[in-house]
């Protein structure tokens, strides 16, 4: 006699534990799925509404820096921009040791945009700017005249010490 394997009621079907086991992970993984597609949307609407407020900043900051008179420069003022509106600007101004380069601290304030999601804040630009027409300014005219004189020595000093040579 041959001991052949008993057959018991074996049936060719999935037994009800693995058909709740492969539904819960199937739910499982289209959650995760469904909240990774609205994360990235999400990601893509918040980077859209930044590069918008980064090139109004960048325009605005350009427009401004386009300024040849110094007056107007130091007094500040408002300026229109597409996506945020109205934007505050005020500017410092220093001389720096080379003639004519001035370097500028420009502050932006801005209200933001609800619409856009843009919270109202400040950012701050530092620029050197080359200016001649700033330096005839009466602020700065004496110290341009100084550092005029100061090149003019140094240029006589190497001048002098080519000639020794």
């Amino acid at each position: 006699m041959k001991n052949w394997p008993i057959k018991r009621n074996q049936t060719n079907g999935f037994m009800l534990i693995e058909v709740l086991i492969a539904l819960a992970l199937f739910g499982l993984s289209a959650v995760f799925l469904v909240d990774g597609a609205f994360v990235a949307a999400r990601t893509i609407r918040v980077m859209k509404d930044t590069r918008e407020m980064e090139q109004d900043l960048l325009w605005v900051r350009g427009e401004l820096f386009k300024e040849s008179e110094y007056e107007k420069m130091e007094d500040g003022g408002d300026i229109q921009s597409l996506s945020l509106g109205e934007i505050r600007w005020d500017a410092e101004i220093e001389m720096s040791e080379v003639i004519d380069l001035f370097k500028v601290t420009l502050t932006l304030g801005y209200e933001g945009n609800d619409e856009l999601g843009i919270e109202s804040g400040e950012r701050i630009s530092k620029m050197y700017l080359f200016r001649p027409s700033w330096g005839k300014d009466d602020e700065f005219s004496s110290e341009r005249a100084r550092l005029l004189e100061d090149k003019k020595d140094k240029i006589e000093e190497l001048r002098e010490e080519r000639r020794r040579r």
